[in-house]
């Protein structure tokens, strides 16, 4: 039976692990490798329970979290021995101290939510902290750990967006997202134009300019709420987000499941979906506030898994995403985009881009206005750092990630033969992650229901790479301990 470092080292010569980025020589990056067990879902939800709270509703303070966040998702793709050797640290320690690391994130939220106006945040950290130590208990305690534990956590994690919803419906508090795409709703069914109407006094407010009060998102999302607000009213959103938020479960759920061959597989993405479920990011903008950014987060998703499989179809998905919003489908188009496949990747992206070129006919200076300048033009708020920095700073930081994203961008459009022996999914999925926080980070805003853009990619990619390393524990070994004490 060879050693833990024996096997980590053959895993790390294995011909499928290969450089992630293409800047092998600025980022020690050496690939999607299989990461051990289950502390990249711990360390997701530690961010994600942490992210919403007051200390980090200051720009400063969130792009600082966000930078930790992007940081160790670089070193934990790229570095898996160093995490393999951290496994093995924990597996040494006492219990109680395992316990104490797992848990110390969470309690201190649950803690300081006691305090807080929004009730439901002290269940939301109740329900991550266990989450994260029954996931602790499971991978460091396999005598005990049974599959009935990984239900038992999706069942737990499903009180996260019920008790939103229910906090939704019962303390109404939609947010200008949702209202105003109620209002435009109710415009285009009177025959006007929601982007030449005056609906956002806040979007007028923060341009300096009452040309700007029209609608701020895309057509598709008028239709889909149209049908339903119409007889039902705002409070339809919240049912219509609760819908979205059940999709995008079922396609995470998808991604996350891998090679249909690989051992471990069912478990793992049972884990994907209830950490879905649990991210506060998610439940509380979605199903208690109305924000619309899940169903383009869904149809994104959905185009990565129709990457192999039809580019026009994956063209498609990500034009009806930006039909939707323009954030994350914008990002998807590029880095989704097939070199070799590339007609009916465009032809199937066009088709998902009539309802705006419908909307632009109808009123181009209207539509540019609202849709595209005003996210150029718009001031930067508390959430952002660039509210505190100089105006050419930001100005310069904002460059910088586009520079990025169009590098990446180019690399993946034209770098055939360094595509050929990676997981292609994997490795869209991890740009797209990275390429998604740069852009927040560097963003005049950076609100909580940005996050649902790259959360769930995240969660996928998590899980598919967890998938992988269960299969080669239990191809190769029959427990860490086991591995632990050969070595």
């Amino acid at each position: 039976m060879p050693s833990s470092r024996t096997v980590i080292a053959q895993e790390n010569r294995s011909p499928q692990a290969p450089d992630l980025l293409p800047f092998p020589g600025l980022l020690p990056f050496p690939g999607l490798l299989p990461f051990p067990g289950l502390l990249p879902f711990i360390a997701y939800l530690d961010f994600a329970i942490l992210l919403p709270t007051a200390p980090f509703q200051s720009g400063p303070a969130r792009a600082a979290l966000l930078s930790v966040f992007l940081l160790y998702l670089v070193v934990l793709l790229g570095r898996r021995r160093a995490f393999a050797a951290l496994e093995a640290w924990l597996i040494k320690a006492p219990s109680a101290g395992r316990i104490a690391l797992v848990g110390i994130v969470p309690a201190t939220v649950l803690a300081m939510s006691l305090t807080s106006v929004n009730k439901v945040r002290i269940v939301e950290a109740l329900i991550v902290m266990l989450l994260a130590l029954g996931m602790a208990w499971r991978q460091w305690d396999h005598r005990h750990a049974n599959r009935h534990l990984i239900r038992a956590l999706v069942v737990l994690a499903l009180a996260v967006p019920l008790l939103n919803l229910v906090s939704g419906m019962l303390v109404p508090k939609l947010s200008d997202v949702a209202t105003t795409t109620v209002d435009a709703a109710r415009l285009l069914w009177a025959g006007h134009n929601p982007y030449a109407a005056s609906i956002d006094p806040y979007g007028a407010a923060n341009a300096h300019d009452p040309a700007f009060g029209g609608y701020k998102y895309l057509p598709l999302m008028i239709a889909l709420d149209l049908p339903f607000v119409l007889p039902f009213g705002q409070q339809a959103v919240l049912w219509l987000d609760a819908l979205t938020v059940a999709g995008l479960g079922a396609v995470v759920w998808v991604l996350a499941s891998g090679n249909p061959a690989r051992p471990g597989r069912s478990d793992t993405r049972w884990l994907a979906l209830a950490i879905t479920l649990a991210t506060p990011e998610l439940a509380e903008s979605s199903l208690a506030m109305g924000y619309n950014d899940v169903i383009g987060t869904l149809l994104v998703l959905g185009a990565f898994w129709a990457g192999g499989r039809s580019a026009a179809l994956a063209g498609l998905l990500v034009g009806c995403s930006i039909s939707f919003k323009l954030m994350p489908g914008l990002v998807a188009m590029t880095l989704l985009f097939p070199p070799d496949r590339w007609r009916p990747y465009v032809l199937g992206l066009a088709a998902g881009l009539v309802p705006d070129a419908l909307a632009l006919a109808w009123d181009p200076r209207a539509f540019v206005r609202n849709v595209l300048v005003f996210n150029l033009v718009r001031s930067p708020d508390p959430t952002s750092w660039r509210l505190f920095a100089p105006v050419w700073l930001g100005r310069v930081a904002s460059l910088g990630a586009l520079a990025a994203w169009g590098v990446i961008s180019l690399w993946l459009a034209l770098g055939r033969r360094a595509l050929s022996n990676r997981d292609p999914l994997d490795l869209r999925l991890g740009l797209f992650v990275i390429v998604v926080l740069i852009l927040i980070m560097t963003g005049s805003t950076a609100h909580d229901d940005y996050m649902v853009w790259w959360m769930p990619a995240a969660i996928v990619l998590f899980a598919r790479n967890a998938g992988r390393n269960a299969a080669t524990d239990a191809a190769a070994m029959p427990s860490t301990k086991a591995r632990l004490a050969a070595g």
